[in-house]
């Protein structure tokens, strides 16, 4: 999708195929939580026409309505009439920001952090300070706030009081060589994973370098821009897009790689036509761009696996993670109930929403339960705190890792074996 094609302006021709069957309510997430039609694709493709029509003014309660959709996908791939409901919603977004702006919990997040991750990573050290006073240890990395903190509340977070890997920090880059001679490739590490997972990263890196993938981490890279341009804010995407583009340019030809679905189904959509290196997300590219080695080390854990939706509908990525997963001796994998179910994360929808968002995780979260699995394995950093955050609610001990750093602990397990 190319990022000119103005869809506001475009939105009486992406409206026109929807017939209002009402298939896409037997799917989304938002609806089956609250069961009411405006909540529902259907009811909100009705909610822009009327707005377009000029029979619904641009109010706050409008702005609730589109705002309460997780952008998921899962009613587009339901569609039988193709409505791409998530580029409506988008352009409808951006319509009513014109008119009301858009809200200040999105603006501090939009305008003001993730343009700048330098901005985001001075506040670390701070974090780390606070985390032990306002926040409970807890097992896994994660800690859970004793109050309410702005922005997330009481929802459960990555530790960053540990020591971060030097490489990724944002203030920081580099060039991690292979032991030998192989591709080179520019990995795009994203907000979530630099700055909440960089141990996915780390194990990204590793794994990448076992395969004689050269790893270039340019310091000068930002936010993808889907929180601005979901928050209906396109002049705040448009502009973290041409600084990204500028910093791929400088690396012409290579391969991008991302570790977070959300990162990849943008890049690969939004910035078509800005960057020459093709886009692939991890499990994408270690299976059909190199010599994929299977790990002769043993993990023995049970896992299951977890779609994200931006990886499965967006990118139509499904047997990668799940061909790496079963390559790893002693692993036992057991599918999930519904696997492409939405875990509610929905990034920024979850802290504007967060009650509605962990209502929709309880169900996901129940059916990766109830395959007693240990360890709960999904390939989207958004993902994983989701389902951490909701795994702890309901008292499992489930452990929550990235595809890549289960593929790392197996190669790692090599290494002690030899």
């Amino acid at each position: 999708m190319a990022v000119d094609k103005n869809d506001l302006n475009n939105l009486p021709r992406l409206l026109l195929p929807c017939v209002r069957c009402g298939q896409c309510r037997s799917v989304c997430p938002v609806f089956l939580a609250k069961g009411v039609e405006s909540d529902s694709p259907r009811g909100r493709m009705t909610l822009v026409r009327a707005l377009l029509e000029g029979k619904l003014k641009p109010s706050d309660l409008l702005n609730e309505k589109l705002q309460q959709c997780l952008l998921c996908r899962t009613c587009v791939m339901e569609c039988p009439s193709g409505v791409h409901v998530d580029r409506v919603i988008i352009a409808a977004r951006e319509k009513l920001a014109e008119k009301k702006g858009i809200p200040l919990k999105k603006k501090v997040i939009t305008r003001w952090l993730l343009p700048n991750l330098n901005r985001l990573a001075a506040f670390m050290p701070a974090a780390a300070l606070l985390e032990g006073i306002v926040a409970g240890p807890l097992g896994g990395g994660y800690y859970r706030p004793r109050l309410n903190l702005p922005l997330v509340g009481k929802r459960l977070l990555p530790s960053v009081g540990g020591k971060r890997p030097e490489i990724l920090t944002s203030s920081t880059g580099g060039s991690f060589s292979a032991s030998s001679a192989g591709r080179r490739v520019v990995f795009f590490t994203g907000c979530m994973t630099n700055m909440a997972y960089p141990r996915v990263a780390g194990a990204v890196v590793e794994v990448l370098r076992r395969h004689g993938v050269e790893v270039v981490i340019p310091k000068e890279l930002v936010c993808c821009g889907l929180p601005m341009l979901a928050a209906g804010d396109r002049k705040s995407f448009l502009r973290v897009r041409e600084e990204n583009i500028k910093v791929f340019k400088k690396y012409p030809g290579l391969a991008i790689i991302t570790a977070c679905a959300s990162c990849g189904s943008t890049l690969k959509e939004y910035y078509a036509g800005g960057i020459e290196g093709k886009v692939y997300d991890f499990t994408e590219f270690l299976l059909g761009e190199v010599d994929f080695q299977p790990p002769r080390g043993v993990v023995e854990r049970k896992i299951t696996y977890h779609d994200p939706c931006h990886l499965r509908k967006a990118q139509q990525i499904k047997e990668q993670p799940r061909r790496l997963l079963k390559s790893i001796p002693g692993v036992q994998y057991q599918e999930v109930k519904d696997p492409d179910r939405c875990c509610g994360f929905g990034g920024t929808f979850s802290l504007s929403f967060p009650d509605l968002s962990r209502e929709i995780g309880i169900t996901k979260v129940q059916a990766l339960m109830d395959t007693g699995a240990d360890t709960v394995v999904t390939a989207c950093p958004g993902c994983m705190l989701q389902l951490a955050d909701g795994l702890y609610n309901r008292q499992s001990a489930a452990a929550v890792m990235h595809v890549a750093e289960v593929l790392a602990a197996a190669y790692g397990a090599e290494e002690r074996q030899n």
